[in-house]
């Protein structure tokens, strides 16, 4: 049956999935199952279960590790090691940060946590310490709708009523926020975003547009790419992997 709410994201060009809500209505089931898709043989594998089942989490691969954060009603954070197919326990996050449908994302070394119920709160979590503190507020205080990293800044899409989308950029080493960009939206719909190369893809199921990012400079590119086809439901999930060239897969050595 298919899954809402779980988590996502790739390590070593492979796609993991975690989490989620099977079923609905009084048949729901929050799930502590853990899917591993590897694009050379085409083939979904099922590895080690999370410790607790998790839905509207978020999944974030640093340094080899994956780290599942929160969830509905939760506050901890576990990490799963792909090579002891292990996962354990790590700091929770602070008390007061409640997170469901926030974003999550690594960036030189450390990661950040906001939007969603955080609202505008930027949280970072610290491996070498296994510790969470505080870092200063966005000054946007909107709705935030995604967030990535590159080159060692954060860059928060946040939905303005009227305007459409605002970029607002973090600098993780100076610690301070600036905004970046904006892009004009028909409607104030939550963008999703994937980074490759310099490029941040921005879309929804009407637009596609390119957020590129050099020296001094970060803006949209004014010709927007083709849209999302016509008829497609859901939350769209952008993802980046390395497929295979045409020809006969490998399904087993």
């Amino acid at each position: 049956a298919p899954l809402r709410g779980c988590g996502l994201c790739t390590l070593h060009n492979y796609l993991f999935l975690a989490g989620g809500v099977r079923g609905s209505g009084a048949e729901a089931v929050c799930c502590n199952e853990v899917f591993c898709y590897n694009p050379l043989t085409n083939i979904w594998s099922q590895v080690r279960p999370m410790q607790q089942a998790r839905a509207q989490l978020k999944l974030v691969a640093l340094d080899g590790l994956l780290y599942a954060i929160g969830g509905e009603c939760l506050y901890s954070m576990e990490c799963y090691d792909p090579r002891a197919d292990a996962w354990s326990p790590r700091a929770p996050l602070p008390e007061g940060a409640f997170p469901v449908a926030h974003d999550a994302v690594a960036c030189q070394g450390d990661i950040y946590v906001t939007g969603g119920h955080l609202f505008h709160r930027l949280l970072r979590y610290r491996p070498t310490k296994d510790a969470w503190d505080e870092c200063p507020y966005s000054a946007s205080h909107r709705r935030s709708s995604d967030m990535v990293a590159l080159g060692g800044f954060l860059y928060r899409f946040d939905l303005l009523r009227g305007v459409g989308a605002a970029v607002m950029r973090y600098n993780t080493v100076t610690s301070s926020w600036s905004r970046a960009a904006s892009l004009p939206l028909p409607a104030p719909t939550p963008l999703r975003c994937a980074v490759l190369g310099n490029t941040i893809y921005c879309l929804n199921h009407q637009v596609t547009a390119t957020f590129t990012v050099s020296e001094g400079t970060a803006q949209f590119q004014a010709k927007e790419l083709q849209p999302f086809p016509l008829g497609t439901k859901g939350v769209l999930c952008p993802f980046t992997l390395t497929l295979p060239a045409r020809g006969p897969l490998q399904t087993a050595l």
